[in-house]
């Protein structure tokens, strides 16, 4: 779902949280995709390896299981990337719907620092060489479990403040083009406000407000307007019988469809089509 972000704010909590933590606040949407972070590049350490297509291969697929674990569970995970750093993600819910994700990372537990750096530069071998790994490693940024265990609790806290103030949100401008391209291309389907909320993944209430700038008088209505304008074009452009029209524009009574048709535009059907076709 396209969200709409109060950037200034929203930078101002991450370095805020920068400040307090030492560690990098990252933003993605629900497609897993990093729309905003502070700071905007990672540390040393992973900004040089993820320029290995392997090794960056590697992370976004740590990302995505993490990300997909956060789906199910809808709250905080934390857990070690494949690199064996801590990281830590959290869901946006909004009416029960996961609209997004905050997530820090690229940390390591101190007290374990000597394995972790052994494991670490073992696991590397296969993507750098021992030269680089002597040269990167001493930039990780190092933080105790009782730090990260606080970090984490600040950043689920954080969901509820970046919600509560509408820093992201879903928009509506742009939910609505979606919306409208699907009804657009599925008129002959059964359309209703049910179906349309399972297949955005959205509540009634978000639809309702994504449509309510555009359809004054409701969803129904609004779908009614755009299966006859349809059935005008149809009409005006081919050559299909009126009750095939019927059909196509979702109107499975063709009586129905006669009647509502006359009442909006006065004429019928078949007046339209003589006055109107080319």
């Amino acid at each position: 779902m396209p969200l709409t972000l109060k950037n200034d704010e929203l930078l101002d909590l991450m370095k805020d949280f920068y400040t307090l933590t030492g560690i990098r606040f990252v933003l993605f949407d629900e497609c897993y995709q990093e729309i905003l972070a502070y700071p905007e590049a990672g540390t040393p350490f992973c900004s040089f390896m993820r320029k290995n297509a392997d090794f960056d291969r590697c992370c976004r697929e740590s990302d995505r299981i993490a990300f997909e674990t956060c789906r199910g569970t809808k709250e905080l995970t934390v857990y070690e990337c494949h690199a064996g750093l801590i990281e830590a993600t959290a869901p946006l819910t909004e009416n029960g719907t996961i609209i997004g994700y905050i997530m820090f990372g690229q940390i390591a537990d101190k007290g374990g620092k000597d394995a972790f750096l052994a494991r670490l530069c073992d696991y590397c071998r296969n993507f750098t060489d021992e030269d680089t790994l002597r040269a990167l490693t001493p930039k990780i940024r190092y933080k105790e479990k009782k730090q990260v265990s606080a970090a984490a609790k600040i950043l689920d806290a954080c969901t509820g403040y970046i919600l509560l103030k509408e820093m992201v949100s879903p928009s509506r401008q742009k939910l609505f083009e979606e919306l409208d391209a699907y009804v657009s291309g599925h008129l002959s389907e059964n359309l209703t406000m049910e179906s349309l909320c399972r297949i955005f993944g959205i509540s009634r209430t978000r639809l309702y407000e994504a449509i309510k700038p555009y359809a004054h008088d409701g969803i129904a209505l609004w779908i009614k307007g755009k299966r006859l304008e349809a059935a005008k074009r149809y009409l005006a452009e081919t050559d299909m019988s009126i009750s095939e029209i019927s059909e196509a524009v979702g109107f499975a009574d063709y009586t129905y469809f006669l009647r509502v048709f006359r009442k909006v535009t006065g004429i019928s059907p078949k007046a339209y089509r003589k006055e109107h076709h080319s």
